[in-house]
């Protein structure tokens, strides 16, 4: 889950466009392609000045070592949403705060859990939209501590290298960057609940329906659906029920369908919002 420290260095210069978002990921392709994109000066800036708030605001909340965050990427303001990728955050040894996280690069049906610098993951949603920050009440942070601390055996169990976009929440054929944070944080409420131990998907996703999680539904139109079929390795859809793929109306793990699960649990002890810092001629959010 580890990336060498050079490794995210490269990351950062330059950044690429890729598939791990919905509204990407939909867009027919010919093929998956990664293009090389190199952030202005002013992004960059922008990007290192929310991380080193962000820094300073989880710095000052007592005993607290592990969040969930939420950042921008590809504009899914049509389906209602604000945040499309989750991760969480945990402050190190060294006092540093790093995200671990699931992405999929370059629109390929294969993902990959990554542990990175809050900057990196920021990246250039720093300059278009807030981050979202959920602080879980004290035992659920000490029980995702546990399963996040390497080697972290129990968050890597529940990490599904195959990709969908729109993977299905309660089947585990595919999974999404969202879709893992959430059965992350199913494991540690149910443990925090009575000591259940979630180590397989079909465990986690069972222990959200008994529970009453609702994922979102995002409608998607017949010509995405087709292009997405045709064209998308990673948009597969045949994990959905078939109400859902003739309807094109898909249960989606969000953002907020993953804060409103914790609100409605009351597993969270606050909130917080962390602001952007808006840049003069901006692209348009990517991933």
């Amino acid at each position: 889950m580890d990336v060498p420290f050079a490794a995210q260095i490269k990351r950062l210069r330059p950044l690429f466009l890729c598939g791990a978002l919905l509204g990407a990921a939909l867009t027919a392709q010919a093929e998956p392609q990664c293009v090389e994109r190199h952030p202005t000066p002013q992004s960059l800036a922008a990007m290192f000045d929310v991380a080193l708030t962000a820094g300073e605001t989880l710095d000052a909340l007592d005993g607290v070592d592990v969040v969930i965050i939420a950042r921008g990427g590809q504009d899914l303001s049509k389906y209602g949403l604000r945040h499309s990728h989750l991760a969480f955050l945990l402050r190190e040894a060294d006092g540093n705060w790093r995200a671990v996280h699931l992405l999929n690069h370059c629109k390929s049906p294969q993902s990959e859990l990554f542990r990175e610098g809050l900057s990196t993951f920021i990246g250039e949603s720093g300059s278009h939209t807030d981050l979202r920050i959920g602080v879980p009440t004290p035992a659920v942070r000490k029980a995702l501590i546990a399963m996040l601390t390497p080697p972290a055996i129990q968050a890597r169990a529940l990490h599904e290298p195959r990709y969908s976009v729109v993977a299905y929440p309660f089947r585990d054929e595919y999974q999404n960057s969202n879709q893992w944070v959430l059965e992350v944080l199913a494991a540690a409420l149910a443990h925090e609940d009575d000591g259940t131990l979630l180590i397989k998907r079909a465990q986690a996703q069972a222990w959200l329906k008994e529970r009453d999680y609702r994922p979102s539904t995002l409608h998607i139109g017949v010509a995405k659906r087709l292009g997405a079929r045709f064209f998308v390795p990673n948009a597969a859809v045949t994990d959905h029920p078939a109400s859902e793929r003739i309807s094109g109306n898909y249960s989606v793990v969000t953002v907020e369908s993953v804060f409103d699960f914790l609100a409605q649990r009351h597993a969270l002890q606050q909130e917080l919002s962390v602001a952007h810092v808006p840049v003069d001629g901006a692209a348009a959010p990517k991933p």
